[in-house]
């Protein structure tokens, strides 16, 4: 096991103090506190600090010279990146995350890994929405760091990486309205599978009960669908009412909330009703309460003590009631022969299978309803690659109870694996990559939990594997388990035995030691479906029912394969993912056990730092290169940075420069001192996070540029095409008007010739008519003569 390599101390000569200087010391607290010198007596080596203890100041006289250390002003509020520390040490980093708690800053940056403290409080009660469509704008395609620390920004730059390559994961995020469609069934999907699969613990209100994995598909950027996968589902918290008080709970409001989700992701009244009589047929069931019977040949067995809940709970799940009663207290067993006979059970077995049907009924219906999740969130676009994608994992958090079991031995087991993941990931790869392309480097140690791993799952008696050997052994129980690994591990410094003869034993996680009790260690592993109550779920008469149980229940049959076992392979195929993708990290700390806003308990918060080795991360972050990329890959995305000097990729020296002097250029264009803000490799450039974030900005400020000028260019080409279509316009207009004016002529002259011929013609015939009327009266006068 590796041991913590501390960051060089800076050598502080006790008699340059002053009064008025900044230190750190330790007043026997549990944690170290900013001080400032009020005195030093170098004679007596005696040093009086002034310090602020809950808003008290106090005078400390220390001798302990040794324990006092010269400190960085952190400011009013801290700083938003770590890594930006001058002096970092495990005070500087814990007071810095108090600075920002108590300012309402949330979120701490380690370069790319966003530390997350839990405000317990809802932040738009002061009329700020920190995840509002407002601050959704304000990060969108934003650089990484450029702007404060936020989930955000993660998210945004998580959905960059994925557009730039999309061919590959990245663990952390079709047409437009279909688009918006199916992100609103996403985030219903994620308050729907919260509603089931989430409780109440004594350390969490909202405490996730199953390990959540979801894959998110793209196609040009734009969300097409999703999948949702589960593991290791904790049924026993919805079978047991929480001692503690929920006042604050609105459950009208999260009715509401859980039917509007129903409703956006198209589950029929039917499905719902469905649903909801699963859910009350549990909670019947878990008033179901038996007496003890003694039969004439001395068996005991029990009977029920109330039919009301039989009744209801037989009703609700289309059942007979006989049937119900039947399963619950009396199982079927063969005889000498191999008949089936009727054995009655003895009321702790009767209770054993009240609740296995509970859980039942509990793991049918929620993994029906991932499937019916799955199935109305998946793309349907035919060329969207399901393996690739923005990928969100949101596993239970370490766990030490006041008795944990099998659930918390496997939740802890998964802890372990991530945080060796995360491990190899930040330190053994990243050496072993310095190594590899031969860059100057000093090891940085740390603590390597593999041995941890090797006593619960190291073949042939790993902890696990011992359990899946009893677990396959009819006569074997928890206690032939428990004696199994104290024979096997008793030696080992990470395991430990009670000194009473109590039915634990311990191991020591990454997180510090946890006790196990073995009680009903093989029952949960085993997890056989007892038949009987597989075939009275198949025999119900409601149509909706039958189908949530066909898919799990009604065509299952049991099992070789244990619990744990069907666990650890899905655990590793997740590995697998992750180790595929490239991961943005978010730690989680928790503020106070009390789930209270505005209380930061340090040394609690210092714990968690501690066993996340968040100063080795910071050390290994500041001191090393957190990005590295191909020569060919670096100048590709940033030769818009050579310049004039490579024109179409120029030349240099005479000849055809390689990528690696290109990206040489490019980087000592922009940095101060190789060594301290990057180095060159074999096959890779290696970068400094705030470098890599120069660069980039100019890269963007360049294309921002770029764009602008298209822009330009587009609106000069349209002013041009307008004003050429204009000028034809114009052109055509005098044209059409002298057409028009030529057509109004002649239509003038037309009707000024037709006028003027009517005219003519009217003119003669009034002659005619004046000719005619002469002619009558000369007649008339002739006529007249005697």
């Amino acid at each position: 096991m590796g041991t913590r390599n501390w960051p060089k101390r800076i050598m502080m000569m006790h008699s340059e103090l002053r009064s008025g200087d900044l230190v750190w010391f330790d007043p026997g607290v549990g944690y170290v506190l900013p001080g400032e010198v009020i005195e030093y007596h170098e004679n007596a080596q005696v040093i009086m600090v002034q310090a602020v203890i809950n808003n008290v100041t106090k005078n400390f006289t220390l001798n302990n010279l040794s324990s006092v250390r010269p400190r960085q002003d952190l400011g009013q509020g801290g700083v938003e990146d770590m890594i930006s520390l001058r002096d970092i040490n495990e005070a500087s980093i814990l007071w810095n995350i108090r600075l920002r708690y108590d300012n309402r800053n949330i979120y701490t940056f380690i370069g790319t890994i966003l530390i997350s403290v839990n405000p317990y409080r809802a932040f738009d009660e002061d009329g700020e929405n920190l995840y509002g469509l407002k601050s959704v704008a304000k990060y969108d395609g934003q650089i990484l760091g450029t702007l404060p620390p936020h989930l955000f920004a993660i998210g945004a730059s998580a959905l960059a990486r994925q557009v730039a390559y999309p061919k590959k994961n990245y663990l952390s995020a079709v047409n437009k309205s279909a688009s918006n469609l199916k992100t609103e069934q996403i985030i219903e999907a994620s308050h729907l599978l919260e509603s089931f699969g989430h409780a109440q613990t004594l350390r969490n209100n909202n405490s996730s009960r199953f390990g959540k994995f979801i894959q998110m598909y793209f196609k040009d950027g734009i969300i097409s669908g999703a999948k949702f996968n589960d593991y290791l589902l904790e049924k026993k918290p919805h079978r047991e009412r929480v001692q503690e008080s929920m006042e604050k709970k609105n459950d009208k409001a999260d009715f509401e909330n859980l039917i509007s989700s129903f409703q956006v992701l198209g589950f029929s009244l039917e499905e719902r009703d469905a649903i909801f009589k699963v859910l009350a047929s549990i909670l019947h069931l878990g008033n179901v309460y038996f007496h003890r019977k003694h039969f004439r040949n001395g068996v005991e067995g029990v009977e029920m003590g109330s039919n009301v809940e039989i009744k209801w709970t037989a009703h609700l799940l289309q059942l007979t009631s006989n049937s119900l009663i039947q399963v619950l207290t009396s199982r079927i067993s063969p005889d000498s022969l191999g008949e089936p006979i009727i054995v009655p059970m003895n009321i702790d077995q009767a209770l054993d299978v009240r609740d296995a049907l509970s859980k039942s009924l509990y793991g049918t219906l929620f993994t029906w309803i991932i499937k019916r999740l799955n199935k109305i969130i998946s793309t349907k676009s035919k060329g969207v690659g399901m393996n690739k994608g923005i990928c969100i994992l949101d596993m239970f958090g370490f766990e030490d109870l006041n008795e944990n079991s099998f659930e918390q031995l496997c939740i802890n087991f998964a802890n372990e694996n991530l945080h060796s993941l995360i491990n190899k990931r930040i330190f053994k790869a990243e050496q072993a990559e310095y190594a590899k392309e031969q860059i100057d480097w000093t090891p940085i140690n740390y603590i390597d939990n593999g041995p941890i791993l090797n006593i619960l799952s190291k073949k042939p008696v790993g902890i696990f594997h011992l359990l899946d050997d009893e677990s396959n052994f009819p006569k074997a129980n928890d206690t032939s388990f428990l004696d199994k690994c104290h024979y096997n591990h008793a030696l080992n410094e990470l395991y430990s035995r009670p000194r009473m003869s109590s039915r634990e034993f311990g191991v020591k996680h990454y997180a510090g030691q946890v006790w196990y009790n073995v009680d009903g260690f093989l029952r949960k592993n085993r997890d056989s479906k007892n038949p009987e109550i597989i075939s009275l779920l198949s025999t119900t008469r409601d149509r909706h029912l039958h189908n949530i149980g066909n898919d799990h229940l009604v065509t299952m049959k049991p099992r070789t394969a244990t619990v744990s076992a069907r666990f650890i392979e899905n655990l590793h195929q997740l590995l697998g993912i992750i180790q595929d993708s490239h991961p943005f990290y978010v730690l989680c700390i928790k503020p106070n056990n009390s789930k209270v806003p505005a209380k930061f308990d340090m040394p609690l918060v210092l714990d968690q730092l501690r066993v996340n080795t968040v100063l080795e991360t910071i050390m290994i972050r500041k001191t090393g290169y957190p990005i590295r990329m191909k020569y060919k890959h670096f100048v590709e995305k940033f030769k818009c940075l050579l310049g004039a000097r490579y024109p179409n990729i120029g030349y240099y020296g005479g000849g055809t420069p390689t990528t690696k002097e290109m990206a040489r250029n490019i980087v000592e264009k922009h940095a101060r001192n190789r060594g301290d803000d990057y180095e060159f490799g074999s096959t890779k450039v290696f970068l400094k996070e705030h470098l890599r974030k120069k660069i980039e900005t100019e890269r963007r400020l360049i294309h921002d540029e770029f764009l602008n000028k298209k822009k330009s260019a587009v609106k000069i080409q349209a002013a041009y095409r307008g004003w050429t279509a204009r000028q034809d316009y114009c052109k055509m207009r005098k044209g059409v008007i002298a057409l028009q004016a030529i057509y109004r002529m002649k239509k003038q002259q037309s009707n000024y010739s037709q006028l003027k011929e009517r005219i003519h013609m009217q003119h003669q015939a009034e002659e005619e008519e004046k000719r005619r009327r002469r002619i009558v009266e000369k007649q008339k006068s002739l006529c007249s003569v005697p």
